[in-house]
């Protein structure tokens, strides 16, 4: 049955795509189509930009890409030095640092829009994705920094003064010792991030203004800005850009399991 309830909205996803827009605009459900048609997906695959047709599905797909990998592998990189110090390092007012990361990612981001659109303009970086990189990442350092803490923490101490003891330094332990034994919790968290920046909308639609820097979300939003709605479209492009997560996690699945088991256990 839960199987059921999780598989059927992709399913009619699916069969909305393949449904004529005359039938896909009746107000009755249909399991099946009484018509497949491939034609919002020649409709999608051949948008161009500024064509006044459908946006450019694949441009926008791979600025969101570049812009997940690109924001889940800063985030890691440097959460990770900054979660190693908070789980293995005692010093004053640690706690309190560490909470206040935790309150900076419950600031409501649409706060630091104006503020943060501003120092961009006069830096002359609208409309550009590393832009959005930097602001993705910058927002989800927070996540990353009080998650791969957990994990660090649990190590043991003893491994670690065994192993400075030999001569290793802080650097070498985390990186032969740490992330080795935290890798579930580090996939875990990297897959949360790279969710977060793909569906992000608020920051790529303020943030951009042409195709070479919109994400995928933005370009979905738009067919609904051409006059009229092509929920044909819309729903195809949305049913395309559901894909990459869906394999990502479906890969990735047991060390999701098993970096939020051993978080709760940890926790």
């Amino acid at each position: 049955m839960v199987l059921v309830f999780t598989l059927l909205p992709i399913y009619l996803l699916f069969i909305a795509t393949i449904t004529p827009s005359g039938e896909l605009n009746a107000s009755t459900t249909h399991f099946l189509p009484s018509e497949i048609t491939l034609e919002n997906y020649k409709n999608l695959f051949a948008g161009e930009a500024n064509s006044g047709g459908a946006p450019p599905f694949f441009l926008a797909l791979r600025n969101s890409l570049i812009i997940s990998l690109s924001t889940t592998a800063l985030a890691i990189a440097i959460g990770m030095f900054a979660s190693y110090a908070y789980a293995r390092f005692r010093f004053k007012g640690r706690s309190q640092l560490l909470m206040s990361v935790l309150g900076l990612r419950m600031v409501p981001e649409i706060v630091l829009l104006i503020p943060l659109y501003v120092i961009f303009a006069r830096a002359g970086l609208i409309d550009n994705v590393a832009t959005l990189i930097i602001i993705y990442t910058i927002f989800n350092l927070p996540f990353v920094i009080w998650l791969l803490q957990g994990f660090f923490g649990s190590v043991s101490k003893e491994m670690e003064e065994s192993a400075l003891m030999d001569g290793a330094t802080h650097p070498m332990f985390l990186f032969r010792f740490i992330v080795p034994l935290s890798a579930p919790g580090l996939i875990a968290t990297a897959i949360f991030v790279f969710l977060i920046s793909w569906d992000e909308f608020m920051f790529a639609t303020i943030f951009t203004s042409t195709y070479d820097a919109k994400t995928l979300t933005v370009a979905i939003s738009e067919f609904s800005q051409k006059g009229m709605v092509d929920f044909g479209l819309q729903i195809t492009a949305g049913f395309l850009g559901s894909i990459p997560p869906i394999i990502l996690a479906l890969i990735l699945q047991r060390y999701i399991i098993s970096g939020l088991s051993e978080g709760s256990v940890k926790g």
